[in-house]
This record gives structure tokens, C-alpha cells and sequence, in this order.
């Protein structure tokens, strides 16, 4: 096995007996030799709610905004769909301050909500829904609707089976970058450790030692296991639309 993950799994074995890997693994799940307040484990939960929460709330939230923007009539739909791209147009430094106040004003800082909430707000998935979207033939939903179908029915019957490769591609991109946030849970988990995540434990182990390879090999097994899962949904999602 060659790359980083070869040199990291070959430094990790090196010297190393099975009884005393799995005593150098054991002792950071439990926090021993992490150098940080809680365990591996409680810093994978904290990555998977923040992964899994980040593109749950998104694909759903950026779904039903673009069914509404494609297939309702909305007064100025093509200013609210420009309202919502606006912000991917400006560097995340200009908005990241900001953030942070409104965030701090709402009461969530220490918490799963401001972790996950600020960073679903952008407009990556809604703008990815409503080019996927427009490709639906607007007869099949006129047909629908000549049945009786009303808009949930339409949602459920018809536009999810159709997006659904689209919506796992989306939500592994989405766990992958929510999974490898830094910078911002930092930021929000002000004098708190028991959010902290697999990223900012390694930080804490020192990249270079025993315990920040363990922590990183640890934090690239849930990523690496979304894509695997999902990679044929990842590719139909990707590389094909409605014909």
C-alpha cells in the first residue's frame, strides 16, 4: 500500500506489537493518550452528528427550495433564487465574523445547532437541485396533477424516486465536508470540549506523534466508508440526468 495512508498505517505498525496497538488504540478511544479532555470516541460521535447533520438538513432544506422555485409560481423566483447563490459568490472570511455574532446572539454557541445550522446555510445544494430540477418534464407533473395530486404527493411520488441519485451524491459530498470542518467548530465550541471533533483532537495530539496518527487513521474510516457505500450513487448522480 503506498500514499499517505500507507506511510501512516506502516508508521503506526512499525515497532510495534499487536497487544500494544491495541493498547495505544484503547487509550485514546478512552481519551488516555489524546492529549485532550474527552476520548476518541466521544470526538467521533461529535464528527458524525456534525457530518450527518450538515448533509441531512442541507439536502433537505435545498430540495424543497428548489421544488418550490421550479414548480411553484413564486413572485420573483429568479430574485430569490439569486438572493440565495449570493452568498458562495464571497470568500468564506468575510462571513465567517458574521456568523459567528448571529450565532452567539441566537443562544448557540457550545451546541450541536451552531455547529451544524451556519454551515447549511448556502446555496451549493439549492443551486444543484435546481439544475438537476428544470430537467423534469413539466408534463409529468401536469399529469399528476390531473390525477389529484397535490404538491406533497407530487414531492414523495415522483421527484424524490427521481432525485434520489442526485440526493446521495449530494449527501456524500456534504458528509465529507461537513465531517472535515475545522475553523468553525472551533470557533462556536468556545469553552466547550465536549463537542470537540476527530479533526481538532489531532490537533490537540500533535500530527507528528503515535497518538495524532492513531486519531488520524480513526478519522478517515467514516468518510472513506460513505463514499465506498454511496460511490454508485456518487457516479449516476454525478454523470447522468433525466432523459
Amino acid at each position: 500500500m503506498t500514499g499517505p495512508v500507507g506511510l501512516l498505517i506502516w508508521e503506526l505498525m512499525a515497532g510495534f506489537d499487536p497487544a500494544a496497538l491495541w493498547s495505544l488504540f484503547a487509550d485514546i478511544w478512552r481519551g488516555g493518550r489524546s492529549g485532550t479532555g474527552i476520548g476518541a470516541g466521544a470526538m467521533m460521535r461529535n464528527s458524525m452528528i456534525l457530518a450527518l447533520g450538515v448533509a441531512v438538513v442541507k439536502c433537505t432544506i435545498s430540495l424543497l427550495a428548489a421544488y418550490a422555485l421550479v414548480f411553484f409560481r413564486l413572485p420573483r423566483s429568479g430574485l430569490i433564487y439569486g438572493v440565495i447563490l449570493v452568498p458562495m459568490f464571497f470568500p468564506i472570511e468575510t462571513r465567517i465574523l458574521p456568523t459567528f455574532a448571529v450565532t452567539s446572539d441566537l443562544g448557540l454557541l457550545n451546541s450541536y445547532a451552531g455547529m451544524i445550522l451556519p454551515i447549511t446555510a448556502s446555496g451549493l445544494g439549492v443551486l444543484v437541485f435546481h439544475q438537476f430540477l428544470r430537467q423534469v418534464p413539466g408534463e409529468l407533473i401536469e399529469a399528476a396533477q390531473l390525477d389529484g395530486a397535490g404538491p406533497l404527493r407530487v414531492l414523495f411520488d415522483i421527484i424524490l424516486p427521481l432525485s434520489l441519485p442526485m440526493m446521495m451524491a449530494l449527501f456524500a459530498i456534504l458528509f465529507v465536508l461537513g465531517w472535515n470542518q475545522y475553523v468553525w467548530p472551533i470557533m462556536i465550541t468556545t469553552t466547550s470540549q465536549d463537542h470537540d471533533t476527530l479533526v481538532r483532537g489531532m490537533a490537540y495530539a500533535g500530527f507528528g506523534g503515535q497518538a495524532g496518527m492513531a486519531l488520524a487513521l480513526l478519522s478517515l474510516l467514516p468518510p472513506a466508508l460513505v463514499v465506498i457505500v454511496l460511490q454508485r450513487w456518487l457516479m449516476r448522480g454525478l454523470t447522468t440526468g433525466i432523459h
